[in-house]
Order: C-alpha cells, then structure tokens, then sequence
C-alpha cells in the first residue's frame, strides 16, 4: 500500500460511523467484555431458558 492510499479520505454513513464507535467503546470497556464472555459460557454450559419458560417461573 502506498502513502496516498493510507491518506485517502473514506466517507461513510452517519450512522455507520456511530456503530463503529459504539462497537469500539463496548471493545474496549473491560467489565462488559467480561460479562459477554460469562453470558457465552453460560449458553455453551446450557444456562439458558426461552422466554416463555421464564415468564412461566415469574408467574407460578
């Protein structure tokens, strides 16, 4: 890649810029990265419940 490559300008939606930042943010933030990664194992470990089973327990 050349230098002018590297300085070229990139226009992109809005939008689109908003999600890469708010994907960077949750990247770098170390206790939601945490979580996701204890949410993860939870569903590899079977941890997990549909909705309406869950509504089923709140109303028993």
């Amino acid at each position: 890649m050349t230098v002018e490559a590297k300085d070229r300008l990139v226009s992109i939606k809005k939008s689109d810029l908003e999600s890469l930042e708010a994907t960077i943010e949750t990247l770098q933030n170390e206790e939601v990265m945490r979580q996701l990664k204890e949410s993860d194992q939870d569903i590899k470990e079977g941890k997990t419940r549909t909705t309406k089973k869950l509504l089923r327990e709140l109303k028993d």
